[in-house]
């Protein structure tokens, strides 16, 4: 009996999984607590083995600097989104030039073809945990008939071709930075997800908001594909459920915080500035088509491939 309790606990022990998880963000920003929580929370419910997630922010790993560590196994997962290890790989920005939901994307089978590269450096894609809002420019002055021209504006590289298009100047910032970079007068504007700014209260520092918003916001949940490996075929399955499902819920979450953001904005003073319909035109084709421009040049065939699929399957932007 006591052999067959040991064997039990053995078991027991062989099948719990502790993961750790680093989030490119902390918790002043919105999408982690209301919604990559949740989707941990998730996981752990849905998976009938011990499962639990545990998570650390940039106070850790810089947010430009976390992909290394995950893919060498230091940590388990990560919560980020392309853009932010576009050095590394850059098809995962590509998710944020369609025009659909996860549902879509797989469906048009690009969720599948930026897994497959991502598995190429030792990382399985989990979820796409999509903000259908997409991105915004916030600025200290409202926009004239020059558009951004002569601004400094803050932007990781997925930003540049819409900023440059708008004859503005791009400059790569960590979020952390934004805040004394617009105090100080170094930016004039930065683009960031329609969620987002009240965390950081950027609404101190910035008064308009740039309309029209453009894409998508994609937050990328990878895991250590040795991770991944380990897990058995049981827990694996019951992760994919779980976050297909979750994928579609996010967006309702999402949408909620987006509604919630827009109101806290204005009542702090914010107001909207919008450019002419020409430059709007602009902001639209040069998002889609600079984005994965930018990415084709770290993973060009890999990318066309992707904007192939994305055309066939009517999520292209």
């Amino acid at each position: 009996m006591i052999a067959g309790i040991a064997s039990l606990l053995m078991t027991a022990t062989a099948s719990a999984q502790d993961l750790r998880l680093l989030s490119s963000w902390d918790r002043s920003y919105a999408p982690v607590g209301d919604v990559l929580v949740p989707f941990m929370k998730a996981l752990e419910d849905g998976t009938e083995g011990d499962l639990s997630i545990s998570m650390v922010g940039p106070e850790t790993v810089p947010p430009f600097e976390q992909l290394d560590p995950v893919s060498r196994g230091l940590f388990d997962m990560i919560y980020t989104n392309g853009a932010y290890h576009f050095n590394d790989i850059a098809v995962g920005m590509s998710l944020d030039a369609m025009d659909g939901d996860a549902g879509k994307l797989r469906e048009a089978g690009v969720w599948q073809a930026v897994d497959e590269e991502y598995q190429k450096i030792g990382l399985k894609l989990v979820a796409v945990l999509l903000d259908l809002n997409g991105y915004h420019i916030m600025l200290k002055e409202p926009v004239d008939d020059t558009g951004l021209e002569g601004r400094r504006v803050r932007g990781t590289p997925i930003y540049h071709p819409v900023i440059e298009a708008l004859g503005g100047a791009p400059v790569v910032l960590p979020g952390g930075e934004i805040y004394p970079a617009l105090e100080r007068g170094v930016v004039d504007g930065a683009a960031w997800p329609t969620v987002g700014a009240v965390g950081f209260k950027w609404y101190e520092v910035a008064d308009y908001l740039m309309r029209p918003t453009f894409g998508q916001v994609s937050h990328m949940v990878l895991m250590n594909l040795d991770t991944w490996n380990g897990l058995d075929e049981q827990t694996r399955s019951e992760i994919e459920a779980t976050a297909t499902s979750f994928e579609l819920e996010a967006n309702t979450l999402f949408d909620d915080l987006a509604a919630k953001e827009r109101e806290t904005l204005e009542a702090e003073g914010m107001q909207t500035t919008a450019v002419s319909d020409e430059m709007a035109e602009k902001i639209g084709k040069a998002w889609f088509t600079g984005t994965l421009d930018l990415a084709a040049t770290k993973n060009p065939e890999a990318t066309e491939k992707i904007r192939e699929l994305a055309t066939s399957g009517g999520v292209g932007g």
